[in-house]
């Protein structure tokens, strides 16, 4: 295919009206068309055969993990994303194919030509245009995905003011970043037309490796509150079950206080989940005396400890294995008022509730059992985070990220609860395993090489005009041929994709094992830890060979699970 389109190419150069007679002669853009679509098909393919294995036999190895209610659950929730998947891949085929044959390109030109700028504003405006329209057509879909399909099976914890704000910061973020970065993209190629695609090519580079370094550390905390692992120890509150957006009691980690309101530790909140009150942005657990006996009671309250907010729950006991808190007549009759979540941020299923249980987490051991194995590791220089991911989903997830002084051990605080301190240290064996195999770097290696490939054919076809025609352009023009180029592109991206992702797989294995190098009992508490982990984002246990083959960054449980009982087996 690419030596066809750069034959077409010479010709419009050796016979321009002859190179367009050839080129109105052949249905370029039903070829260009087939090409783009079969891809698309491929994975069409591979997502129905993922489909017909949903709530299939489990693998021996595998049985126990769900009960027949929760495999229940998990089989309806496999199902629902496959659906809404399958239905939002038709619309995009048809939406781009509706969009291209309708002329759809050609007309965007024309409506970024008329405000009269040079080339460069005017290709800016054109991808404002571009971008614009997309984000329109997947708001609907995102919409769904967190409110609907999320929030049935109980993960969505977002709610609709946050999220509103999440989309802004993107866009905003969108802006501020891609619009210099793709103005100078611009006058690269508009100013060294043979040598473009060399320097478009060293600036990304440039620019992704700055945003290497500022992702942990700037753009990250924009959207989840990123708080150092504190001492001491934690307060958690248990999960219920299909908890509405607006819930502030289910699964909320409570951090110790310096203050000690009645001579009593306190602790409270410090994420951006509970902004509902009118009397404070956040929740406390603290002791309060009462007024006419020595005795005196825990509550958890609106606002910092101590300040009279309003009480939601009240207990004897505070730092029990298992405390159980009494829901207020306060916190009954404010669900029963409204269904405002912004306004109310407790959840309808509480209201079947009279109480929540809270247990007691020993954070300062698990961060300091942290930092003793990051420097065992030679992973120097690591700071420890708590994620607040519940402010917007029950899922969990640990990673590491950045380079020297900037890296991070990023633990998601719905881990906290989940997991033993033994299985968190193990997943983190792991997590710091991708650093000192050097993967991150290895495959930022690649992802340069990749780059350099990429922007060397861009150069080559920007102004194609058989590219032009393809999609019913009249006249190339730079900024129209970017992003003509890049979806033809897919094509090869769809392609390289594939033995990427068999890269990623394999080193999912190294990173498995250097955990359990690192300390041989982290091949049971890692198997256990992701057990846990499989069960509480509800994942499908009979996933298809092909649906894995093109898309599985991790591989399978049951596989995952029998070679790291073999390789701890070879080590003993």
């Amino acid at each position: 295919m690419g030596i066809w389109i750069r034959h077409q190419h010479a010709m419009s150069y050796t016979g321009h009206s002859r190179g367009n007679m050839a080129a109105e002669e052949l249905p370029l853009p039903l070829i260009f068309a087939l090409v783009i679509f079969v891809p698309q098909a491929i994975g069409f393919i591979a997502s129905l055969l993922q489909r017909s294995r949903i709530g299939g036999k489990i693998p021996e190895s595998l049985e126990g993990i769900y009960d027949a209610k929760e495999y229940d659950t998990s089989t309806r929730y496999t199902k629902a994303k496959s659906d809404f998947s399958l239905v939002k891949d038709i619309f995009d085929i048809f939406f781009l194919f509706g969009f291209w044959f309708l002329k759809g390109f050609p007309f965007l030109d024309e409506v970024a030509v008329s405000f009269g700028f040079s080339m460069i504003p005017t290709g800016l405006v054109f991808f404002a245009l571009f971008f614009s329209i997309n984000f329109v057509m997947e708001l609907p879909f995102d919409i769904y995905s967190t409110f609907v399909l999320e929030e049935r099976f109980g993960f969505n914890k977002t709610t609709p003011l946050t999220f509103v704000k999440d989309r802004l910061k993107g866009l905003l973020l969108g802006v501020l970043i891609g619009t210099p970065v793709l103005y100078v993209i611009l006058w690269f190629f508009s100013t060294f037309p043979d040598r473009g695609w060399l320097y478009v090519f060293l600036f990304i580079t440039v620019v992704q490796l700055v945003l290497l370094f500022l992702m942990p550390v700037v753009i990250l905390p924009m959207f989840l509150e990123m708080i150092p692992l504190p001492e001491g120890k934690a307060l958690v509150t248990e999960e219920v079950e299909k908890a509405h957006s607006g819930n502030f009691l289910s699964a909320r980690i409570f951090f110790a206080h310096d203050d000690k309101p009645n001579g009593k530790e306190c602790w409270m909140t410090k994420d951006r989940r509970f902004a509902g009150g009118a009397n404070g942005a956040t929740l406390s657990i603290s002791f309060q005396s009462a007024e006419q006996d020595s005795g005196g009671q825990w509550v958890m309250c609106e606002g910092e400890p101590g300040k009279g907010g309003t009480v939601y729950a009240t207990s004897k006991d505070v730092t029990g294995s298992s405390s159980n808190w009494n829901l207020t007549e306060q916190a009954k009759t404010a669900l029963n008022k409204t269904s405002d979540v912004e306004n109310n941020p407790l959840m309808d299923a509480m209201a079947s509730k009279d109480s929540v249980s809270t247990i007691c987490v020993d954070i300062g051991s698990l961060r300091q059992r942290l930092l003793d194995l990051a420097e065992r590791l030679g992973y120097q220089g690591a700071s420890i985070f708590v994620i607040d991911g519940s402010s917007r989903s029950s899922h969990s997830n640990a990673f590491c990220m950045g380079f020297g002084r900037f890296r991070r051990i990023c633990l998601f605080d719905t881990l906290l609860p989940l997991m033993t301190e033994e299985e968190i240290i193990a997943v983190l064996g792991h997590e710091i395993g991708h650093d000192r195999l050097y993967h991150v770097h290895s495959t930022l290696v690649v992802t340069i090489v990749y780059l350099a490939v990429q922007f060397y054919f861009l150069g080559q076809f920007i102004t194609s005009e058989v590219i032009g025609h393809a999609f019913f352009v009249p006249v190339p023009k730079i900024y129209v041929g970017l992003l003509l180029f890049f979806l033809i592109w897919g094509v090869v991206d769809f392609v390289f994709s594939i033995p990427l992702t068999v890269k990623t797989r394999f080193q999912e294995y190294q990173a498995d094992r250097y955990s359990i190098d690192a300390d041989k009992s982290h091949a049971i508490t890692l198997s256990s830890g992701l057990k846990k982990l499989v069960k509480k984002s509800k994942a499908n246990l009979t996933p298809h060979p092909f649906y894995v083959f093109l898309h599985y960054s991790h591989p399978p449980l049951d596989v995952r699970l029998e070679a790291i009982a073999q390789y701890a087996e070879s080590r003993r």
